[in-house]
């Protein structure tokens, strides 16, 4: 009941439990479980109208048992091996996420979690069990006026041997899965998929209203991390009521109840304020689902965890910053403000219009959020300091580099400089980094 109470509004029960569910790494192999068990059912509903009989007269005789003993023995010996392969998988998941979390960062635990493939094979497992343990709860040998369920035997089997074949493909991916290069590749993926088609996305180039100063503020009820936010609904809203709303909060920040989240132009009654409150989705947890954000925080930090004393492996480290340079040339191409686009259900109508503004983590307090903590505990070591030169340098030869973009990199250019000069007590080591900023586009170089 405690976790009850702490939801003060049943859209915000619904959401909770709708994501534990969901997130959940038992979510899909108990829909597999269920649909085994129907199938199951199915298999006895045929077995009983003849199935065997009919299957018999087409399949090889081999095929098919002929003895209640050998099918009841097979079914048997195929539970306990295949209880014990799933307790060893299991635990092969748990040795991952141990090592993922210690070795890289806690945060991309869900991605790991969410892996189809992993839950996939854990459901089918789960459901040959099942079909295997009511196979032999219902083999009757001692009437003898009931067939031998010989095709059922056989389906069974062969979802054994399938079991077997899916646990060398399961031990496969799970060897990828704790490899550095394959997360940070997934990470980066997922992305540059979210910066194609998430909200920042359906940005327009629309400013803000003159008037936003005398738009009056609304606060959050609850506490969590900013998902996501309903646009789709809100707009419609936006639209019947004639109101705008710009959000003050962008996505992946943690709100605090009581925090200012967003402003509008008019004067809201409380069943409407609360109506938008239930469209802002709120976690416990961050996610790189939707919110390209995510994917930087999360490189970074297995960048940190890299560079640690007790890890200590620049090598992570510097093909965390190649992943990060690839990702903030796709950044500085985004919008950095404007109002949400949001299209119309009925696609042959026009699009609603933009009554909705967005803050967005830009470029400027993204690039200082990342390299500021490279800096602390990198600022030792040469290499990557060279590294994080190296991905300015790049940034600064983009085309679509503009003049704020650069004086942004000239800051980040200086105080990289500062900290060589202060904390590389070898002097030949400090001339390597002014020897690399000297090679910098000369609009780059600050005089």
């Amino acid at each position: 009941m405690e976790m009850f109470k702490r939801f003060k509004r049943l859209p915000y029960l619904i959401q909770f439990l709708y994501e534990k569910v969901t997130t959940s790494i038992a979510f899909y192999p108990m829909l597999m479980v269920f649909g085994f068990f129907l199938f199951t059912g199915l298999m006895f509903y045929l077995e009983a109208h003849g199935l065997t009989a009919w299957m018999d007269e087409r399949l090889p005789p081999f095929l098919l048992i002929k003895s209640w003993n050998v099918a009841q023995s097979l079914l048997t010996t195929l539970v306990g091996a295949l209880i014990s392969l799933m307790v060893f998988s299991f635990s092969m998941v748990m040795v991952l996420l141990n090592n993922a979390a210690s070795n890289f960062s806690p945060r991309i635990l869900p991605s790991l979690i969410s892996n189809k493939f992993h839950q996939f094979v854990l459901g089918t497992y789960l459901g040959t069990i099942v079909y295997c343990l009511l196979m032999v709860l219902n083999m009757t040998p001692n009437q003898d006026k009931l067939p031998l369920p010989g095709f059922s035997v056989l389906l069974g089997i062969v979802f054994g041997v399938i079991c077997l074949l899916l646990f060398v493909f399961f031990i496969h991916s799970i060897s990828e899965s704790v490899q550095v290069g394959k997360i940070l590749q997934s990470i980066h993926n997922e992305t540059t998929y979210n910066m194609r088609n998430g909200t920042i996305s359906q940005l327009s180039n629309e400013a803000l209203p003159k008037d936003i100063d005398k738009w009056k503020s609304y606060t959050a009820d609850r506490s969590g991390y900013l998902q996501s936010v309903n646009f789709q609904l809100i707009g419609k809203i936006c639209v019947e009521e004639n109101i705008k709303v710009k959000v003050l909060i962008p996505e992946s920040r943690f709100v605090f109840e009581g925090a200012e989240l967003f402003i509008c132009n008019k004067n809201l009654e409380k069943d409407l304020k609360y109506e938008i409150l239930e469209y802002f989705v709120l976690s416990v947890s961050e996610s790189a689902e939707k919110d390209h954000i995510v994917g930087f925080k999360q490189i970074t930090e297995i960048a940190l965890k890299a560079m640690s004393p007790g890890i200590n492996d620049p090598g992570t480290a510097l093909s965390c910053i190649n992943y990060l340079t690839i990702l903030f040339t796709k950044k500085m191409k985004l919008p950095e403000t404007g109002a949400v686009k949001i299209e119309n259900e009925n696609k042959k109508e026009e699009s609603l219009p933009n009554q909705i503004w967005l803050s967005v983590i830009g470029f400027d307090e993204l690039l200082s959020f990342v390299l500021a903590p490279l800096r602390q505990y990198a600022r030792h070591d040469l290499i990557v300091m060279l590294k994080m030169l190296e991905m300015l340098k790049f940034l600064a030869s983009r085309n679509h580099c503009t003049e704020v973009h650069l004086k942004i990199i000239q800051r980040e250019v200086e105080i990289l400089r500062v900290d060589a000069e202060e904390y590389l007590t070898n002097s030949a080591d400090y001339n390597k980094i002014i020897a690399y900023i000297n090679t910098f586009p000369k609009k780059t170089i600050i005089a």
